[in-house]
């Protein structure tokens, strides 16, 4: 009987066996990773408006807005809207610190950590926690989104796959990547936005993970076909045609660049303050806090329903001029108190939809009152709001690219990509030092998933010539040497490899000491019929004084020696020093010191 581990490694062998390569197994992989995805997402949603049906429209009369039916119908029980977040706090919170604590909080941070520092494992019970706590935190009013919970299950499903194949860790961790853009992709119905917001969102700086994309892309377009096939396409919001229409107006957007900037960092403040400094401290069971959350989130709800939930019928209202200036301010800070009760508790959801809400509100608050004081420019209320959710997402998220392709997907409105371009720059340059997901790393060379990458990268940097030790003298054989000679070399010397040199000083082989154990014995040696020339090996690996040390360990590798010839660049034939692993090393490690004390 063929086992299991026997039928993986035969599809693997087939797969690397294909004319194609690498191609047809990123192919396999990664259509693999978006069908589940797709499937995912299906089943989250499906789950997720099931729960809020029951819990926030059965129990508490409570029919939020959505981007299709944009009506706040009102009659709902208040004080059961205030009951209801507390008991999905309370499941949320028993699921999750009982069964999979990594599962807290939003999603996409917990993705990146295991990027980063832990090669790309999820443990497979994880999505399947995450998925439940979140349908019922967010199905129960929880100020979250899906894009946390949808990026654990894509992610989790990508990392076992290749747990399963005996995938090394650096194609683990692109396939995790893959199942987040698939989540995404299809939970957004962005794939383009969903696959480079999971290859940005790694990194604080402007870096992104290019490994990472074609696959992203992959499993985003099969997610997203997966998912449109169940649901219909078509956009997430209903937008007017908006096009930007004169240079004066990036004035105003600058202006509102600004003040997203301003409101972001005072987002993050309060996020991870009322997680540091109010539930950390709060004596009572882990399992309880996302409960008062949930406490706190309703008597907050019992004056503005709004703010429960993603929120996303509230944009939408917002986009077609149906919300007040000044209740749209109030709304954009009322729902920073939301998401950190929700989510600093311990509560699982994602950040994504609270802050295009946020963003959406600042907007609407920011175009009105520049309508109203500039009446003649003619400048549309809409605009601000789209403008808003890319722009304000890029800056706290640190996906500046990401943020302006997921808002235009989703609202099919490519007309403000320029005004949204100039509020991401100045959103992301003005929170260079605040983020949303802190477990991001500032650039690839801080990751541990590239340490090696730019060890190598260091090692391209210094000359062989600049590693030597500068009073080493090379040791050379001469072809006639009998093996006592040879012998008498060794012992004086703590090489393992000799490079044999004719009465020119041209280099003719050479010698290892595993050459010397094999032969010390032979009849003819001991009879002194044998010389150097007639046991060295003619084809020598050597390294130049001009080539890097990355050059020098690929060498080193290749035929597995601990040091290697060093010959002149000039005449290749004449040796001139030798090189060890520990001379590489020392130069390594110098350098990095000098680069670290700048």
């Amino acid at each position: 009987m063929i086992s299991r581990f026997e039928t993986k490694s035969k599809l693997l062998s087939i797969l690397e066996g294909l004319e194609v390569g690498l191609v047809g197994k990123w192919l396999f992989f990664s259509i693999a990773v978006g069908i589940v995805s797709g499937v995912g997402a299906i089943v989250f949603d499906y789950l997720l408006g099931l729960t809020s049906s029951y819990l926030l429209t059965g129990l508490a009369g409570y029919h939020p807005p959505t981007p299709f039916h944009p009506v706040f119908e009102d009659g709902y029980r208040r004080w059961i809207l205030v009951i209801v977040p507390v008991i999905g706090g309370l499941v949320s919170g028993f699921l999750v610190f009982t069964f999979a604590p990594e599962a807290e909080g939003h999603g996409t941070d917990a993705m990146v950590d295991s990027f980063h520092r832990k090669r790309g494992v999820i443990r497979k019970r994880v999505p399947f926690i995450k998925t439940i706590a979140s349908v019922v935190t967010i199905g129960s009013g929880g100020s979250a989104g899906k894009e946390g919970p949808i990026a654990q299950i894509g992610a989790g499903f990508g990392s076992y796959l290749a747990t399963l194949f005996h995938l090394p860790d650096r194609d683990r961790r692109i396939l995790l990547l893959a199942g987040t853009a698939g989540g995404i992709g299809a939970i957004f119905r962005a794939p383009l936005g969903a696959a480079i917001f999971a290859c940005e969102v790694l990194y604080q700086d402007t870096e992104i993970e290019y490994e990472g994309v074609l696959p992203c892309i992959l499993s985003s377009i099969v997610s997203y076909s997966v998912f449109t096939s169940f649901y219909g396409s078509g956009p997430l919001f209903q937008t007017p045609k908006l096009t930007y229409v004169h240079p004066f107006e990036l004035i105003f957007y600058a202006l509102f660049g600004l003040l997203c900037a301003g409101v972001g960092y005072i987002y993050i403040r309060v996020f991870y303050g009322m997680r540091d400094f109010f539930f950390k401290p709060l004596g009572i069971d882990t399992r309880l806090k996302p409960a008062v959350g949930g406490l706190l989130l309703g008597l907050l709800a019992f004056y503005l329903p709004h703010i429960l939930g993603g929120g996303y019928g509230w944009i939408q209202m917002a986009i077609e001029g149906k919300l007040a200036l000044a209740f749209m301010l109030i709304l954009a800070f009322a729902k920073i108190l939301a998401t950190s009760f929700t989510i600093s508790s311990g509560g699982s959801g994602g950040v994504f939809a609270p802050s295009l809400f946020i963003g959406a509100m600042l907007g609407g608050s920011f175009g009105g009152l520049i309508s109203y004081l500039f009446p003649g420019l003619a400048l549309s209320q809409a605009a601000f709001v789209m403008v808003g959710m890319g722009g304000f997402f890029a800056g706290i998220a640190k996906v500046p690219i990401a943020s302006l392709i997921l808002v235009s997907e989703m609202t099919e409105s490519y007309g403000l990509l320029v005004p949204m371009m100039l509020v991401s720059t100045i959103s992301f340059l003005f929170l260079r030092k605040a983020t949303l997901y802190e477990k991001q790393v500032p650039s690839r060379i801080d990751s541990p998933a590239h340490q090696g990458d730019f060890a190598i990268d260091l090692l391209k940097q210094i000359k062989v010539r600049d590693a030597i030790p500068r009073d080493r003298k090379p040791v050379l054989v001469p072809e006639a040497a009998s093996i006592e000679d040879i012998l008498r070399v060794v012992s004086e010397t703590t090489f393992s490899n000799f490079p044999v040199v004719d009465s020119q000083g041209r280099m003719v082989g050479i010698i290892s000491l595993n050459d010397v154990r094999r032969v010390i014995f032979d009849e003819d040696v001991l009879k002194g019929l044998v010389i150097a020339r007639d046991i060295c090996t003619p084809d020598v690996i050597t390294v130049s004084l001009d080539d890097d040390l990355s050059v020098a360990l690929k060498g080193l590798a290749m035929v597995n020696v601990d040091d290697i010839p060093v010959v002149d660049p000039k005449d290749p034939s004449r040796v001139v020093n030798m090189l060890t692993r520990k001379d590489i090393l020392t130069a390594y490690h110098r350098e990095l010191s000098r680069l670290g004390g700048r």
